[in-house]
């Protein structure tokens, strides 16, 4: 029986990027290049949605060398981490120059790891066969469209398609996922020229059985996957059938296009609140109504808000196209070189955007997402900018808000990097706590004594006391705004000194808060004060640093004993603590001299080093200290939220303030845990 005739259609159609999962070998994993080898296809079919139309079809990835656009890959394409291109944080790797490669059946290609800190766990999970899931994102440039009657899914078949980059993603993507920028309301396109062929049902065959020319119209016409054009596919097409009348809508296309009205309100709604695609899959999927839908939206955001990483108030932003991130970037780069560039090193990427004032930045990057700024005065393209639409009032977030923030937020963190502290290394111990639950710190000491055990004897047992110093976490913190008028007036400040006098500040706080359990003398968990006769590391008759006094301090700290009041400890001072009326005298002591005569000898000479603290002088500027090293036993101990060490960024399009709000916020806490690494000499007093 001859086949139904068939014709040939072409148009070209903005589709999304694609991902689908990739898996790679176990076996291939070489630990000393850091290296995985990944099947990124295997030319499977997979069912997927055109967001345009409404309708489900078949996708084929053809594997011929002329198929695959391998260019990306094979020139170091980026491994990210799900699909996240907004940092250079979530770049794990590359994919190995050279090796992208088709085979007809398979495409392969070798992942390589950065060494960096960050990426070692990632590494050592894949190695241990715990992240096992790798997804694709690709474009499709071209398709050749096999639509069948009846109710057969159309097959799409990619005969000209570009994979750019790879993901470790901690579970494979859906069949139907596609990465799309979530920045704007819109999917992220490209054009694609999708060439359709109408088959009838009995020509259609399976693509294990290839067709003959007679079954095949392209193939008879001379066309080929490659080479066919638009104008060839309409030369080589049948007339077209006679125009039939509209028929009225019936129950289902009205049911249709409900369905079609709901999965686009959902995905709207998902877009709009820049969520990830997946959760919106997943209303659809469901049969969520669309108010429904729009509820579970606004409770997903503020879990997000609640969850959000440290310096951010947005979720996650997906991979979206490649220019726009690195633009993005290259205006990060510039602002912070310029508001700051003894810290920041201007790059390449920002090269571009040296010079050129805020509000400049700003049209810039509303150009680039395709929001047209002609015809808009100065006002509203910084209220566009901020996320501020000041013809309606309405707060949005915006990128462009989030990158002033993420400006701000790495100047306040170098700021605060950068101030110093006198007493890290010298008389603190850093830690970190889960909770601002209140915390119990034992002691040197407290643990057991060993016992000798005889030949046939029994160990003993003993027990360990209840740490007695207490303390827990508390929160710091100040909010400052990026208003629209700074940015229309250029006002640098905003992003520079303003930022960088919180950083300072939070480092003054933590400085203040160790210091002040020094002059505050506390009372300690033994009922004692932190400096007391009780715990004999305080003279009484004071006087001026010499050697007599540091050698009867000295003598004092090595006789403190464990808590049984019987072992002696041996505790070796390192540290002169002085303010700075005393730093010259200090220094007197401990400079190395060669003396004349053994007479002459100064035993203290570069045995000790001077600390000099500022905040010592309001409470005494003649009281000294000799410390010990943290390492021999425990002084001080200060403490940060786990996960947060240092101060955290939030910021939200401002309801008090025109512009935006950021929140710098601080958990720190400091306690003297105890009271034998320390010895004060109140110094000369005055009668």
């Amino acid at each position: 029986m001859p086949p139904s005739p068939s014709s040939i259609s072409s148009r070209v159609q903005e589709i999304p990027p694609f991902c689908i999962r990739a898996e790679f070998s176990p076996s291939s994993i070489d630990e000393e290049n850091r290296s995985v080898e990944v099947t990124f296809s295997t030319g499977a079919q997979v069912k997927r949605y055109d967001w345009r139309t409404g309708e489900y079809f078949l996708e084929e990835l053809a594997l011929g060398d002329e198929n695959v656009r391998l260019g990306r890959l094979n020139a170091g394409a980026p491994v990210l981490d799900t699909h996240s291109g907004w940092s250079l944080g979530s770049m794990l790797g590359v994919v190995q120059e050279g090796t992208a490669r088709v085979t007809g059946k398979k495409g392969l290609a070798t992942l390589r790891f950065s060494r960096r800190d960050e990426v070692a766990g990632v590494w050592g999970d894949v190695k241990d066969k715990i992240i096992t899931k790798v997804s694709v994102g690709y474009m499709v440039h071209r398709y050749e469209e096999t639509k069948a009657a009846g109710n057969k899914l159309a097959i799409r078949r990619a005969v000209d398609w570009e994979p750019y980059e790879i993901s470790m993603v901690p579970m494979p993507a859906d069949n139907g996922a596609q990465t799309r920028d979530a920045k704007s309301q819109k999917p992220d396109t490209h054009p694609c020229e999708i060439v359709t062929q109408e088959v009838a049902a009995e020509s259609v065959t399976t693509r294990s059985e290839p067709m003959r020319p007679d079954q095949n119209p392209s193939a008879a016409a001379g066309l080929t996957p490659q080479s066919e054009t638009i104008a060839e596919a309409r030369a080589a097409a049948a007339p077209p059938a006679a125009t039939e009348p509209v028929a009225e809508p019936n129950d289902r296309d009205r049911g249709v296009a409900q369905e079609r009205e709901r999965i686009q309100g959902i995905l709207q709604a998902v877009r709009a609140a820049r969520l990830p695609d997946a959760f919106g899959q997943r209303l659809v999927a469901a049969g969520t109504a669309l108010v429904d839908a729009q509820r579970e939206v606004f409770v997903e955001l503020g879990r997000r808000d609640v969850d959000a990483p440290r310096g951010t108030t947005a979720p996650v932003v997906r991979m979206g196209n490649d220019p726009l991130v690195h633009i993005r970037a290259g205006i990060e780069n510039a602002i912070l070189h310029r508001v700051a560039p003894a810290l920041f090193k201007l790059e390449d990427i920002g090269r571009e955007y040296r010079g050129l004032g805020l509000m400049d930045i700003a049209r810039t990057f509303l150009q680039a997402q395709n929001i047209r700024t002609t015809g808009l005065s100065r006002l509203e393209i910084a209220g566009l900018a901020l996320g501020l639409n000041v013809r309606v009032g309405f707060h949005t977030t915006s990128d462009f808000a989030l990158l002033l923030a993420d400006v701000a937020g790495k100047t306040l963190r170098r700021a605060y990097d950068e101030a110093p502290q006198t007493f890290v290394g010298t008389i603190g111990r850093r830690v970190t706590l889960p909770d601002f639950k209140p915390v119990k710190r034992l002691q040197l000491g407290e643990a057991p004594d060993l016992l000798e055990v005889d030949e046939h004897g029994e160990f003993t047992r003993g027990t360990i006391g209840e740490g007695r110093e207490q303390f827990q976490l508390a929160t710091y913190g100040r909010v400052f705004a990026i208003t629209r008028k700074a940015l229309i007036n250029d006002d640098t400040d905003a992003f520079s000194r303003i930022p960088m006098l919180f950083g300072r500040a939070a480092r003054n706080l933590e400085s203040s808060i160790v210091w002040g359990t020094i002059t505050g003398n506390a009372v300690m968990g033994d009922g004692n004060a932190l400096f007391s006769a009780a715990h004999n590391n305080l003279q009484t008759d004071g006087d001026v640093i010499s050697i007599p006094s540091l050698s009867r301090a000295r003598a004092a700290m090595r006789l403190q004993t464990g808590l049984d009041g019987a072992t002696l400890l041996n505790l070796v001072p390192r540290f002169l603590i002085v303010p700075p009326s005393l730093e010259t005298v200090a220094e007197q002591y401990v400079g190395i001299i060669t003396p004349q005569t053994a007479a002459n000898a100064n035993p203290f000479s570069g045995k000790l080093q001077v600390v000099t603290e500022a905040r010592l002088e309001a409470n005494s500027a003649t009281a000294w200290y000799l410390a010990a090293s943290v390492d021999q036993v425990d002084i001080v101990e200060y403490a940060f939220l786990e996960g947060e060490e240092g101060p955290a960024i939030e910021s939200r399009i401002g309801f008090d303030v025109d512009g935006l709000e950021i929140k710098a916020r601080h958990d720190f806490a400091a306690k003297a845990i105890d009271w034998r690494g320390l010895h004060k000499d109140p110094g000369e007093l005055v009668s």
